[in-house]
């Protein structure tokens, strides 16, 4: 008996809690140009490739990261697939800004990036 209260308690306080923790405030509707996007997974290692070039080189600059392995974050990501047009298996890391985007992480796209960057630099 004594164990029956205890679970209902439990279940009736993770209720209410369960949508407050969940609530995300700094979830994102929509993609806006003005603004540059990061989307990101933990474990690739091209992403900590970019996201420490652009952490050293443009240390001032604003940019939303999202982890596409968090709720919510994998919705936003295929919203940027289409509305990019990103053509082929879409992956991370994924940046975009403005009417472009590069995916994937190299040399090559060191210069893309500081060139694509430019109108959004402080």
């Amino acid at each position: 008996m004594l164990l029956r209260r205890i679970y209902t308690i439990l279940l009736l306080g993770a209720a209410l809690i369960l949508p407050v923790a969940c609530d995300n405030n700094d979830t994102i509707q929509e993609l806006s140009t003005d603004e540059v996007y990061f989307f990101y997974q933990e474990t690739c290692p091209h992403c900590h490739d970019a996201a420490q070039y652009i952490k050293n080189k443009y240390p001032r600059l604003k940019i939303i990261s999202r982890d596409i392995k968090l709720p919510g974050n994998m919705e936003l990501f295929r919203q940027a697939v289409a509305d990019y047009n990103v053509t082929g298996v879409a992956g991370t890391p994924l940046i975009c800004f403005g009417d472009k985007y590069i995916m994937g992480w190299g040399e090559e796209d060191k210069y893309l990036f500081d060139t694509y960057i430019k109108p959004y630099l402080p």
